[in-house]
């Protein structure tokens, strides 16, 4: 945090450094924040100074400097609050949820960006909130019911902020779309991951994983990758209904055109492309479903004998598209890493007549009948490159160009492409991309858990 006002307040400069230590140090230090913060009658400095806490790393000083505002600064409030409502931390949402409730001058100041930010809190529709129904199971979101209730009774404020949403959060009125049709039950069961023992190792084999074997619970996966067709379907429904499936922290006036509309080297029936994480979410749920993880991906392909490739342990270059089959060179003669960086470095992709191929393709089936696991398109997961965890994205506010860089946005990707060589077309092979790439090499699937499958 910079201040742009001359003679800051040693106190707040010190509780801007703090990062990380014991209770009782922060809470020294915010005691002589929040005593400097009461003695201020500069309104510009006391504005900076109470953004040092409102940006703070640490919930609890986020929490203080929030009723700080509400008391000392009513003019800034109500941005405060609007914050603290799409704060991760509940402890912070709670006061501010509290705040904006029993405050009408507050509520008239803030209500469009509360409404906002309440709308997202919640994740249900207007008319959910309104008959106060729905999954509220903490205290901060019986706050949150109420607070949103009495903003929508507002009906021009409400009228004026829902036509304005960039994402209506009504998915869940809708009728489930759900259908396991085209997609293959996968039993629970152990997975070992990564590469067996004493095998050889090839470039495209991922590091030792932290967790070597770990048991997978029972879920469907889509036989073959999504279509270009089935794709444009959504597409066209989003553009008739709304953005009604996408992810609340979806960036701003997303179009969900895939960038491959145009190219005529994308047909109706291979798998689509050219749509980032985003994107493929919207689509799953859409649908009633959901991306796999990364653990089900990989359990998919591999069987209960943990396989190298969907087919078995050796490499057949018939059953997968990858790099030889685009530029029609034989497979067996494999690259290494620096061969195969160049050949990509000399591959212009304007050029080549073909790119991915149909869905379907004979003689890869996994041992659960998954088709088109490697080769054709990378696969988007639901868990992050790094950490294998699964990714809770919040960087709505951020551009994209500021998630380059970002270990926490990098989605891990399954399976190769057709630009990957043999070392990379393999059920172990892994990379991550960050999730608003959309790229003509990564396409999605999507899954079901046998919980989520409705009982007839």
């Amino acid at each position: 945090m910079t201040t742009t006002t001359p003679n800051v307040p040693s106190q707040v400069l010190h509780i801007a450094a703090w990062a990380d230590g014991p209770t009782a140090e922060r809470d020294t230090l915010l005691d002589g924040y929040l005593n400097t913060l009461e003695q201020l009658t500069d309104p510009q400095l006391l504005e900076e100074c109470l953004a040092v806490g409102l940006l703070h790393d640490a919930p609890e000083i986020r929490r203080q400097a929030l009723a700080a505002a509400v008391r000392l600064a009513p003019e800034l409030a109500a941005e405060a609050v609007g914050w603290a409502l799409a704060d991760p931390d509940e402890s912070v949402r709670a006061p501010a949820l509290a705040s904006l409730a029993r405050t009408p001058d507050l509520r008239s100041a803030g209500g469009p960006s509360a409404l906002h930010a309440l709308l997202a809190v919640l994740g249900r529709s207007p008319d959910q909130i309104t008959a106060g129904v729905g999954n509220y199971v903490t205290v901060a979101d019986a706050h949150a019911l109420a607070s949103a209730q009495t903003l929508l009774a507002d009906t021009a404020l409400a009228a004026t902020v829902l036509e304005d949403l960039p994402v209506p959060l009504s998915a869940d009125r809708l009728p489930s779309r759900l259908s396991l049709e085209g997609m293959r039950h996968i039993p629970a069961g152990q997975l070992r991951r990564g590469t067996h023992a004493g095998e050889e190792d090839s470039f495209g084999d991922p590091g030792e994983p932290v967790v070597p074997e770990t048991t997978v619970e029972g879920f469907y996966l889509d036989t073959c990758p999504v279509t270009n067709d089935e794709y444009d379907t959504f597409v066209a429904d989003v553009g008739a209904q709304g953005h009604l499936w996408c992810h609340p922290d979806e960036p701003r006036n997303t179009d969900h055109t895939r960038s491959t509309a145009d190219d005529p080297r994308c047909a109706a029936g291979h798998p689509v492309t050219g749509v980032s994480w985003y994107d493929a979410v919207a689509y799953a749920a859409w649908c009633g479903k959901r991306l796999p993880t990364e653990d089900e991906w990989e359990r998919a392909a591999r069987g209960d004998d943990h396989r190298r490739h969907p087919w078995g342990e050796q490499f057949r270059p018939e059953p997968v598209r990858g790099l030889h089959t685009v530029l029609g060179e034989d497979a067996e003669a494999g690259l290494d890493r620096r061969a195969w960086l160049r050949r990509l470095t000399d591959l212009s992709v304007a050029e080549l007549p073909e790119l991915t191929g149909p869905v379907n393709l004979p003689g890869g089936e996994s041992p659960f009948g998954v088709r088109d696991l490697c080769g054709n398109v990378w696969e988007w997961t639901s868990t992050r490159f790094l950490d294998g965890l699964p990714l809770e994205p919040r960087f709505g506010t951020m551009d994209p160009g500021d998630l380059w860089g970002e270990w926490s946005a990098e989605v891990s990707v399954r399976g190769g492409a057709w630009s990957s060589p043999p070392a990379l077309l393999t059920a172990v092979s892994r990379a991550g991309k960050t999730l608003v790439t959309r790229s003509p090499e990564i396409g999605f699937r999507c899954a079901v858990s046998e919980s989520e499958v409705p009982r007839r």
